[in-house]
């Protein structure tokens, strides 16, 4: 952590009326704490650490014994402890200084992401006198708030998925009109050498499912798990990848087709209501940042889950209207989500999500369409571009 990383920590707390941040860890259990002090993910550490860093003044560090080195890229002062008696003494002392401490914890575990310090220091703390904050919203600002360069990147990145995304469809097509059923792996492995050729990396293989498996949200192909691609399937793909470099931020989208020449009302219908619910989450988040009124992520959910109730999907919208995006698929700011959580940070400038409203039906189809919004000061924008409006007719002549 330089400098200039300490000072906008300093300047956030103050900001947010806080009188010290405490990171602490176990064996990497929290590793926001690794991200925000700038330390290596793969740092070895063996015993309990804390970094106390005040709103004002010098931070400091409390490290075992055992392991006085494993913060020496952190300016602070040390201190060293051995029994968990002086642990516990230097904690109290800090308790008695600052006593409103943010802290990585969430309030009735509502966002998990972040409640990641333990139970027993959580009682601990409050046995010494904390008022303990959420730190959810100081992560936000720190780690998921990018530059235009990262921002203006994601963005072609996406592009470039959707690119790649409708040359798979158009390798199935032909496939089909050959009297073949190509295999969803066989279309995921196509798309992963697509990537590497394209210079961009993931962490887990592209999602390519026919109708009844794309019921279940996450499922992917495997050599040994896999089905073929008939006439009258839908085929959903679903992407994510970055550019191969440290800052890069990962874009993530998904796109739907129909095997024949135009898709049944029994398809078209639900995913016409999808595109529609999409559209409002965009309107509402567009026309907030334009007034420069606050949203927040459970405010988005919200809106789309009662757009799909009222057409009758309610129990088949099975996830989150979408996830902050970062150097990580799943990124650290605010998700758009009332559903699995509860998600009341704001959605800020500098940060960008995936809206990707879902409906599935166990035994019978799966549909989702996925695209990357991002947020600037006066207005948001989305990514790729043209948005899906209909399933594409794989087998109907001209659908690019």
């Amino acid at each position: 952590m330089d400098e200039t990383r300490l000072q906008r920590l300093q300047a956030l707390l103050q900001r947010y009326e806080l009188p010290a941040w405490l990171l602490c860890d176990f064996r990497h259990s929290n590793p926001i704490a690794y991200q925000v002090l700038g330390l290596d993910p793969t740092l070895h550490c063996t015993r309990r650490w804390a970094v106390l860093i005040p709103a004002q003044g010098q931070p400091e560090k409390l490290l075992h014994r055992v392991e006085p080195h494993v913060l020496q890229d952190v300016p602070a002062r040390e201190r060293l402890y051995a029994t968990y008696g002086e642990w516990q003494r230097v904690l109290h002392e800090w308790v008695q200084r600052y006593r409103r401490l943010a802290l990585e914890y969430s309030p009735r575990g509502e966002l998990p992401t972040i409640s990641l310090v333990d139970g027993g220091t959580v009682e601990l703390l409050r046995f010494f006198g904390a008022e303990l904050h959420s730190s959810a919203d100081l992560v936000q600002e720190l780690l998921a708030v990018h530059s235009e360069q990262q921002l203006r990147q994601l963005a072609e990145t996406a592009q470039q998925l959707r690119v790649l995304v409708w040359e798979a469809f158009a390798w199935i097509g032909e496939q089909l009109r050959r009297g073949e059923s190509p295999q969803e792996y066989a279309v995921q492995q196509l798309l992963l050498q697509r990537l590497r050729q394209q210079g961009l990396v993931t962490d887990h293989p592209p999602i390519v499912a026919r109708t009844e498996r794309a019921a279940n949200p996450h499922y992917a192909p495997t050599a040994q798990d896999t089905a073929p691609i008939r006439l009258g399937d839908l085929v959903l793909i679903d992407i994510w990848a970055k550019p191969n470099a440290p800052d890069a931020l990962y874009a993530d989208i998904t796109w739907m087709a129909y095997a024949g020449e135009i898709a049944p009302d029994r398809f078209a219908e639900p995913f016409a209501k999808l595109c529609a619910a999409r559209d409002a989450a965009i309107e509402l988040i567009t026309s907030a940042v334009a007034r420069r009124e606050p949203i927040a992520g459970y405010q988005v959910d919200r809106h789309v889950r009662q757009l799909l109730a009222a057409a009758g999907y309610a129990k088949e919208f099975l996830h989150r209207t979408g996830h902050s995006l970062g150097t990580e698929v799943h990124g650290a700011g605010a998700n758009l989500d009332d559903y699995e959580t509860h998600d009341t940070r704001r959605l800020l400038p500098g940060t960008a999500v995936t809206i990707e409203p879902g409906i599935y039906r166990a035994g019978e189809f799966g549909m989702r369409t996925e695209v990357d919004l991002l947020l600037w000061h006066d207005c948001a924008e989305v990514h790729p571009q043209p948005l899906q409006q209909r399933l594409i007719p794989l087998l109907a002549e001209h659908w690019q």
